[in-house]
């Protein structure tokens, strides 16, 4: 069975993927794992899943859907995907587990969406897979349990809880472990979150322990992005790691302007070290762009091309030859980088977004 698993983007969400994580390779032949932070977001990685799905060579699949509470119109879309899947061919089991009270009616309607408003998503999700594969969720991964009563206690505010201070820390800890962007590097960006909480195990139970993890985070961080507590700063470490990123997307990512080569980036912000970093290191580009939520431009060159002169001429921008800046007039927010490549691409070409 292969696992298709879209998840809240908070403590309680990634806990949630952290569980099924530890299924992999024993009863998830391949697991693919999405990110939504409500909105529009949801159903775009909903159709993303989908096609996905559609394209694979999957025997059967466990559509899984946790920590994200969907509409009744929202659950008639998802279900009205599953049996075009299942039209098709496709071995689809679909699951929704939810904790919101605002998913009280769509879990009435709906026999696959299952809401208890007692426990956090988290501890719904290992409750559920512990009832069916209890041994193997636990075998070597004692401390397991542990964590999902952290996060239970701190996603439902029980200042009572032994493990309330400790989820404060680990809460905390996953809203700034964000040296990684998600839109450009969604795997690594969730990998990152999985192995600070991983790391961070090893002070569950111990005596003040949610102190000694919280003054641990920063040397945890350098060390999971490559680098050790006195190796350098973090913003360095963090630098070199996506610049071996970005360079694994070159292809992907490359864009053509006026006979110049470059890198499209989206939603990185201030990417002045960056981009100076990875063109310096891939000497073969000539510009790098960025891309930002809401359109805004940013361009950098290493003296290989003139930036001000593209930001004048296509983004209604300007500023200095090797940094500038502009704006893409009427940009349609998206959650996937092929939209805004195409749109890219076009006003490059000449032609309206």
């Amino acid at each position: 069975m292969d696992l298709y698993h879209l998840s809240h983007t908070d403590l309680d969400g990634y806990g949630c993927q952290l569980v099924t994580r530890f299924l992999q390779g024993k009863i998830w032949n391949k697991s693919f794992y999405y990110n939504a932070n409500y909105g529009k977001e949801v159903m775009m990685r909903i159709f993303e899943m989908s096609d996905m799905i559609y394209e694979s060579d999957c025997e059967k699949v466990l559509f899984l859907i946790s920590d994200l509470n969907l509409s009744l119109d929202e659950c008639r879309i998802v279900e009205e995907e599953i049996e075009d899947l299942r039209m098709e061919g496709k071995n689809v089991d679909l699951q929704v587990l939810d904790h919101h009270l605002s998913g009280q009616e769509s879990a009435q309607n709906y026999q696959w969406y299952f809401l208890d408003n007692d426990r956090c998503a988290t501890k719904i999700t290992y409750d559920f897979f512990k009832q069916r594969y209890g041994e193997i969720l636990d075998k070597d991964h004692q401390w397991l349990s542990q964590m999902v009563e952290v996060i239970n206690a701190i996603d439902l505010w029980k200042e009572d809880s032994s493990g309330f201070e400790m989820g404060k820390v680990l809460m905390r800890m996953i809203v700034e472990t964000k040296e990684v962007n998600r839109l450009m590097f969604d795997n690594a960006h969730r990998d990152y979150k999985m192995d600070m909480l991983i790391k961070s195990s090893h002070f569950l139970g111990q005596k003040d322990g949610h102190i000694a993890l919280d003054n641990a985070v920063h040397t945890f961080k350098k060390e999971i992005l490559g680098g050790s507590a006195l190796s350098d700063t973090l913003d360095n470490i963090a630098s070199a790691m996506q610049v071996d990123l970005l360079c694994a997307k070159r292809e992907e990512c490359e864009i053509y302007c006026d006979g110049y080569r470059g890198f499209l980036s989206y939603g990185i912000g201030n990417i002045s070290v960056l981009a100076n970093a990875f063109l310096k290191r891939c000497k073969e580009f000539d510009f790098f762009i960025d891309v930002g939520m809401r359109g805004s431009v940013s361009l950098r060159s290493c003296d290989r091309c003139d930036v001000s002169e593209m930001a004048k001429v296509y983004f209604n921008g300007g500023g200095h030859k090797n940094a500038s800046g502009g704006r893409i007039d009427g940009f349609k927010e998206s959650f996937l980088y092929r939209d805004v490549k195409e749109s890219v691409v076009k006003i490059l070409r000449g032609s309206a977004v």
